[in-house]
C-alpha cells in the first residue's frame, strides 16, 4: 500500500486530495441548490459535532496520504507567528467590508435582490464553545486545502492564475446552498487564493475564516 501511494502521480495525488475533502461537500451543494423544493441548511450542535468530526478525520487521512508523499509543512508556508493573528483579524475585517460593497453593487446591478436569502439556519440553543471549537476546525481545514494545498500543487503551472480560479471555483462550489449570499464566495476565494499565491503565508487566511466563521455564528 504505502509503495502505491508513493507510485501515484502528481495528478492522481491532486485529484485524490481534492475529491476527498470536497467531494461530498459540493456533492451535497450541489443538490440543495438544483432541488425543486427551496432547502434550508440548519446548524445544530449535531451537525456541528459532525461536520467537526468529519472534518479532522479527513484532515488525519490527507496528511498521512500527504506525508507519504513527500510533503510537509514547510510546503504550505512558514510557520504561524504572532502577527498572523493581527493580519488575519484585518483581513477578517477586509472582507465583510467587501461582503457589503459586492452586495450593494450586485444589487444595485440587478445581479442579486437587496436581501439576499442565504439559506442557512442557525439553532438558537447552540453551545458556544462548539461553534468556536467547529469555527476553528472548519477555518483550517478550508483554507489549508482549498488554499495551501491546491495552491502549493500548482506552484509550477505557467500562470497563478490556474490555481487561483480553480481555488475559487471549489470554494464557490461547497457554498451554494447558502443560495443567493453564497455569491460572495467568488470575490472572497479570488482574493484569498491571490493572496496566498503571491505573500506564500497561509496563517493569516486561517485566522481570518475563524473569525468570520465564528462571527456568522454567534451573530446569528
Amino acid at each position: 500500500m504505502v509503495n502505491w501511494i508513493k507510485s501515484l502521480s502528481p495528478r492522481s495525488e491532486f485529484v485524490g486530495v481534492l475529491t476527498l475533502a470536497f467531494g461530498a461537500p459540493i456533492y451535497r451543494s450541489l443538490s440543495m441548490a438544483l432541488s425543486p423544493q427551496p432547502l434550508t441548511a440548519v446548524f445544530d450542535n449535531a451537525s456541528l459535532s459532525g461536520l467537526m468530526a468529519t472534518q479532522l478525520a479527513t484532515l488525519a487521512i490527507i496528511g498521512a496520504f500527504l506525508h507519504l508523499r513527500g510533503w510537509t509543512w514547510a510546503r504550505l508556508g512558514p510557520a504561524p507567528r504572532w502577527r498572523d493573528l493581527a493580519q488575519g483579524f484585518g483581513l477578517a475585517a477586509a472582507t465583510l467590508v467587501g461582503f457589503s460593497v459586492f452586495h450593494a453593487a450586485a444589487a444595485l446591478t440587478g445581479l442579486l435582490p437587496m436581501n439576499a436569502d442565504d439559506s442557512v439556519r442557525v439553532a438558537s440553543d447552540l453551545d458556544g464553545r462548539l461553534m468556536l471549537a467547529a469555527s476553528m476546525v472548519n477555518g483550517f481545514f478550508e483554507e489549508a486545502l482549498v488554499c495551501g494545498y491546491l495552491v502549493s500543487a500548482l506552484r509550477g503551472r505557467p500562470s497563478m492564475w490556474t490555481a487561483i480560479h480553480l481555488s475559487t471555483a471549489i470554494r464557490a462550489s461547497y457554498h451554494l446552498y447558502q443560495g443567493e449570499a453564497g455569491a460572495v464566495m467568488v470575490p472572497m476565494g479570488l482574493a484569498f487564493a491571490w493572496l496566498y499565491s503571491v505573500g506564500g503565508r497561509l496563517w493569516p487566511l486561517v485566522v481570518a475564516h475563524i473569525a468570520l466563521d465564528a462571527l456568522a455564528l454567534f451573530a446569528r
